[in-house]
């Protein structure tokens, strides 16, 4: 299978200082701490496993049973999601910085996709619920906050984080299509020099033709041989002396 891998990629959104401001409030609502964190994490990995149940087999280390918030393993996995986005907003002075750490994240989802079934439509999945949940938390936060965000903050911040996650992914797909890419042609190389045929060496080819020769002979007689190779057996009937 061809994989296309992008040549270009569309450039980091230039936020002013007010988009940045509300991008900032926004995660002092909803990820100020570990805690809040977690909770963003795991409701949008529960979130993400019910409306994608077959997701659930990228993660064989997890339990589903219907306590799998409680895990440190699902905890772990959450938090690793969250963090992403906390590196975004700490980087929105500079969010070419991630380019190689959201590269190499869509590396190692390329190696899920062979080894574990990943599928490139389920971050459009953890897009929505990561969007989802976030307008959550803003509305709803888990602590007590001394600035609430108005509703038209929350909209605005959506429409900002959606942009931001845009990009982000777009970035986690260029290195997943990296990947395939060289995976794809690694195979087509092995596939190519197992399928050449190397030409016989001389004495293979005189073993191999040997071989064959003994083998067309093995239904003759051993008379019958001797006969058709001896130059003095007299023929029968021919007259001669």
């Amino acid at each position: 299978m061809y994989y296309n891998t992008p040549s270009t990629i569309s450039p980091w959104y230039n936020y002013d200082e007010d988009e940045k401001n509300i991008l900032k409030l926004s995660w002092s609502i909803v990820g100020a701490d570990q805690h809040e964190m977690e909770a963003l994490g795991t409701r949008t990995y529960e979130m993400i496993f019910n409306q994608c149940p077959d997701a659930r087999r990228l993660f064989p280390f997890m339990r589903f049973d219907g306590k799998e918030k409680e895990t440190t393993g699902f905890i772990f996995q959450a938090l690793r999601f969250v963090q992403v986005l906390e590196s975004a907003i700490r980087n929105l002075d500079n969010l070419q910085s991630m380019d190689t750490i959201l590269d190499n994240l869509g590396r190692r989802h390329g190696k899920l996709e062979s080894s574990s079934g990943f599928h490139k439509w389920y971050w459009s999945v953890f897009l929505e619920c990561c969007i989802f949940n976030l307008r959550h938390f803003m509305d709803k936060p888990i602590k007590k906050k001394h600035r609430q965000m108005t509703s038209d903050e929350i909209d605005e911040a959506i429409v900002l984080w959606r942009i931001l996650l845009r990009n982000v992914i777009e970035r986690i797909e260029v290195g997943y299509e990296k990947d395939l890419a060289n995976r794809s042609s690694s195979f087509d190389t092995v596939s190519s020099a197992e399928n050449r045929v190397r030409a016989p060496k001389l004495k293979e080819y005189s073993r191999s033709s040997s071989i064959a020769m003994n083998k067309s002979d093995s239904s003759h007689s051993f008379s019958e041989m001797f006969s058709t190779l001896n130059p003095f057996k007299t023929r029968k009937n021919s007259g001669d002396k």
